[in-house]
């Protein structure tokens, strides 16, 4: 993604402690109407978007690095101490990699709002603007990624900053602070939503994706082929859509939604599966593979050096641990992506900035949504089915290997989930919500109760003054 200059800033809420707010210059947030004039600037808004998403404070390392050296799948070093406070459970309110992910993601937000708020600023002007169908037709699907990118973030940060959502309860407790259609203007008074609302806001912004892409589909049926808006992998494409809803789904306990939005995402990549010797290179390569939905492009321009993953997972000696090597049988083709304890998904082409894009959305993971969520419905058949799409890697192991029993089937599916989606940031989230105990710190403390678990909100946002609450107790649920 190429770099831009924007012309909109992220609200001084999200941004500034109270020593600094009043230094902010109110001018610097320029109006939507005033920064989207032109198509042009709308896309330019979007490519912001996805910028701030694919940004290491954000999707691009803080958030999937998070997710294995948080959980039982990674080891920070200590001679290097990147990431280290995460890893071992030291840390504070003002820990600076919770904070940037809480900046990273509202900035992602805010730029999706940004982008939407203009692109119907300009189709309100459709006749005097003198717009073409096929400008009109950019706009909805600029407007419809923003949506869906909307939904991705709010959905890392509640997790995150949030207790899991339980389909068995009302989930009143505290979410985050949400963005409707106009972004959180400067010096405003805002509150958390609860759980509850957030992911309604998060299922609302979904519906909104999928129903403005609709009038995308209705332009590309009436064009010829060259004249079509089709979205590749590198971006927020109708798949990566229904992939949003899956994963948010599945987070819900919604597994008959699941089930449907999966399988609609694979309907709509349409891809066939990718041999082992194509899986093992897609991993030290910038090329769509058919096992992209939707990944994040990096090139060496993107300043990766020391914020990035593969800096993380190399020069700064981050590991995956003994405990995650085991979970994997000999003949599983995966290992060849460990040397040692080093991973190796995020080694990256071999240049100097050693590029690599981010999966966000892969075939794999929605096959396993599907697994899962068939098991949880009854249906083992089908369970064992799509287990077995990345189960297979281990080619020691038939179909009939699988386990019998909707319990143990349940496992062998979380077990496959930690060997399938390693260094990809999944295990802390997944362990959170099945409500799984884990080993944490490489296994200094035992049995920890990840669910019962929430990050603190960063103590410059509590500090700024602008009515957002801390999650009170956090640090009473630490491991022990």
């Amino acid at each position: 993604m190429k770099k831009i200059k924007y012309l909109f800033a992220l609200p001084a809420f999200l941004l500034c402690s109270c020593n600094d707010f009043m230094d902010i210059e109110t001018e610097q947030n320029i109006p939507t109407e005033d920064a989207y004039k032109t198509v042009q600037d709308v896309q330019n808004g979007l490519n912001g978007m996805y910028y701030a998403l694919g940004h290491y404070t954000f999707y691009g390392r803080n958030v999937v690095a998070l997710g294995d050296m948080a959980a039982d799948n990674a080891v920070a070093s200590a001679s290097t101490g990147h990431f280290l406070s995460l890893n071992r459970y030291n840390f504070s309110d003002t820990e600076a990699q919770l904070d940037n992910i809480w900046v990273g993601g509202y900035r992602v937000m805010d730029r999706a709002t940004r982008t939407i708020q203009g692109a119907y600023g300009l189709i309100d002007k459709v006749e005097t603007l003198h717009l073409s169908e096929n400008e009109l037709a950019n706009l909805h699907s600029f407007i419809s990624q923003s949506y869906a990118v909307r939904a991705l973030a709010a959905h890392r940060l509640v997790t995150i900053f949030g207790l899991p959502y339980r389909n068995t309860r009302v989930n009143s407790q505290l979410g985050i602070v949400l963005m409707d259609k106009e972004p959180i203007p400067s010096f405003t008074q805002v509150a958390r939503a609860t759980v509850e609302e957030t992911y309604a806001r998060i299922l609302a912004d979904i519906a909104a994706a999928k129903a403005t892409y609709a009038y995308v589909d209705n332009y590309n049926a009436g064009v010829n082929e060259d004249g079509r808006i089709l979205m590749n992998q590198y971006y927020m494409n109708k798949a990566a859509m229904y992939g949003v809803e899956a994963r948010v789904a599945l987070f819900m306990q919604n597994y008959n939604q699941a089930i449907l939005a999966a399988d609609s995402a694979l309907i709509l990549r349409n891809a066939n599966p990718v041999t082992d010797e194509t899986y093992l290179k897609m991993w030290s390569s910038t090329a769509i593979t058919d096992e992209d939905i939707f990944t994040l492009a990096k090139s060496e321009d993107d300043n990766l050096s020391a914020n990035s993953l593969n800096t993380l997972y190399g020069s700064y000696r981050g590991a995956v641990t003994n405990s995650l090597i085991a979970q994997f049988h000999p003949a599983d083709i995966r290992l060849k992506l460990i040397s040692g304890t080093h991973p190796k998904k995020f080694d990256g082409i071999p240049t100097s900035q050693a590029v690599n894009n981010i999966p966000v959305f892969r075939v794999s993971e929605m096959h396993l949504i599907l697994a899962e969520a068939y098991a949880h419905t009854g249906d083992l058949v089908k369970a064992k089915e799509h287990l077995f799409f990345t189960a297979k890697r281990n080619t020691a192991l038939t179909e009939n290997d699988l386990p019998a029993t909707q319990t143990e089937l349940l496992d062998f599916i979380a077990q496959e989930r930690r060997r399938e989606l390693f260094e990809e940031g999944f295990r802390w989230f997944d362990a959170r919500r099945t409500g799984e105990r884990i080993d944490v710190s490489n296994g200094a403390y035992r049995d920890f109760d990840v669910a019962a678990f929430v990050y603190p909100i960063p103590a410059s946002e509590i500090n700024a003054g602008f009515g957002v609450e801390q999650n009170k107790g956090w640090e009473n649920a630490m491991p022990e």
